[in-house]
């Protein structure tokens, strides 16, 4: 008879939904939310080349940099056991991200379509990092 005990498994063994613990489903929230920053990440990079060659070395680099910030915060927030301020420091990089994307339109670096792609992504990345804000809150009136 195998034990359900998670330290008894066998390498590769998948959990059953009653044995997976909070922070397993945390921490699988999290991939959701880095996959999709990691496929935003992909499809900017693959704009960026239509962006003027003037504006790659400012505009583009900045939109970068937050980014890459987006990322980090994303990553550090999983790893943190006090995840609010680091999700909320997210939040902001999401909203200078949205920014971004929508000043890319107006000075016509992307067309309509790009414009539209981008805020769907971030969007979609915006409600997973809602209710991964909403979870942390509701977890810490009851903890």
């Amino acid at each position: 008879m195998e034990s359900k005990n998670r330290y008894n498994r066998k390498y590769g063994q998948k959990l059953t939904p009653d044995q997976e613990t909070q922070e397993s489903k945390e921490q699988r929230k999290g991939l959701i939310i880095l996959q999709r920053t990691k496929d935003l990440a992909k499809y900017l990079y693959i704009s960026f080349v239509k962006y003027p060659k003037y504006e790659k070395m400012g505009f583009v680099t900045d939109y970068k940099k937050t980014l890459f910030q987006f990322l980090a915060l994303i990553i550090a927030a999983q790893k943190k056991y006090y995840k609010k301020t680091t999700l909320q420091d997210a939040d902001v990089q999401l909203e200078l991200l949205r920014l971004f994307n929508d000043l890319s339109y107006d000075l016509q670096f992307i067309d309509e379509k790009r414009y539209l792609l981008v805020a769907n992504m971030t969007n979609e990345i915006g409600r997973l990092l809602g209710g991964w804000i909403q979870s942390q809150k509701d977890t810490s009136k009851t903890g």
